[in-house]
């Protein structure tokens, strides 16, 4: 009798610890490293290498995804691009288009800039905004990572191609010369996850390479 109660005692615990693992792994806290570069399955751009953008990061939403399937979720970040410090700078960040009279206008009454006096990023009204129902306002968040710093813009009213409305971001973090800057949005996943507040996280986990 005592052989047996051992015996069940031990299987409850058994699958009392496989539960308790399962749990942390699906509850957001777990993560993996990933490896960012040239040769990863990801949409990227440059204006010349990549390489002085490559990183690695944390990822807490797929962590048993293999990289190639990482990047082909487009979860929170699908897109990347590497550009020279100057050039992000010069850019900041608007939510301009091209109307069908072909002229720039803004769906944001602010645009990111980059107050070279003060070093920092900040808002400020984009005269080229033009009001087409529910006001729409840009907000700015400062980032900080191991060896970067830079923004992230979030755009809680961005319109898609299909119409839908949704969450989408942008960011640029500036390494030395270089700046490691891309985009995401809410339209690739129909989970409901926080899209900014899951980008700032692997944001923050970034670090670049050193060559």
């Amino acid at each position: 009798m005592k052989l047996v109660c051992m015996s069940f005692f031990l299987s409850v615990s058994s699958f009392s610890m496989v539960s308790a693992f399962a749990s942390v792994v699906n509850d957001g806290n777990s993560s993996v490293i990933r490896n960012l570069s040239s040769d990863s399955n990801a949409d990227i751009s440059s204006s010349s290498s990549f390489e002085p953008c490559n990183v690695h990061f944390s990822d807490y939403e797929y962590p048993k995804l293999s990289d190639d399937e990482y990047f082909e979720k487009k979860y929170p970040i699908s897109e990347w691009s590497c550009l020279y410090s100057g050039e992000a700078f010069e850019a900041g960040y608007d939510n301009q288009q091209v109307n069908n009279k072909g002229v720039n206008v803004s769906r944001s009454d602010n645009k990111v800039i980059y107050d070279y006096k003060n070093k920092d990023w900040k808002l400020v009204p984009d005269k080229t905004y033009v009001k087409n129902g529910s006001s729409n306002h840009l907000s700015l968040v400062k980032v900080k990572s191991k060896n970067s710093n830079g923004f992230m813009a979030v755009n809680s009213m961005a319109k898609f191609k299909d119409g839908s409305v949704g969450e989408s971001v942008y960011f640029c973090l500036i390494h030395n010369n270089n700046a490691l800057c891309g985009s995401g949005n809410s339209a690739v996943t129909n989970t409901g996850e926080d899209l900014s507040k899951n980008t700032l996280r692997l944001l923050e986990s970034i670090s670049f390479d050193e060559n």
